[in-house]
């Protein structure tokens, strides 16, 4: 299941948990796409509940190399930073991608929340957006809760 919250924009806030499906891969694109089309430079804090939230459903490599070879320049253009949190237990595993030079915009993952919400909170205050760190890990904490 996947969830997004956008109560702090320009922070997207998304909660993913359990094995992702094509047709909820094509939602998460169609939202993405949803971001980009609003023309507004924005920042993405995603969670990783389990590690079956880390795989792509049968099929889905596919559409998403379309779906970020379409997208690149607009990605790189609008996203301001990407904070990705995942499993304690695929933490090292994921980490050893590099998700800057794939997406070309500050990204880092981590093993816990709290340090991708002061991450990404300072690189938006860098630019001039001031947002609460105990407000987005409440509404984090209200997101992951629905999921």
């Amino acid at each position: 299941m996947i969830r997004h919250d956008l109560t702090h924009w320009p922070l997207v806030l998304s909660n993913m948990s359990g094995p992702m499906t094509l047709e909820e891969q094509l939602a998460f694109f169609a939202a993405w796409t949803g971001w980009l089309d609003r023309g507004e430079r924005f920042a993405t804090l995603r969670v990783f509940a389990d590690v079956e939230a880390l795989q792509r459903p049968e099929g889905g490599a596919k559409e998403a190399k379309a779906w970020l070879q379409a997208n690149a320049e607009r990605v790189k253009a609008q996203v301001m930073s990407m904070a990705t949190v995942v499993p304690v237990e695929a933490y090292n595993e994921v980490s050893r991608m590099n998700p800057e030079k794939l997406f070309g915009v500050p990204a880092q993952t981590f093993a816990r929340s709290d340090e991708a919400v002061a991450w990404i909170v300072r690189l938006l205050a860098e630019a001039n957006i001031e947002l609460k760190p105990d407000a987005v890990h409440e509404q984090l904490g209200a997101l992951t809760r629905f999921v």
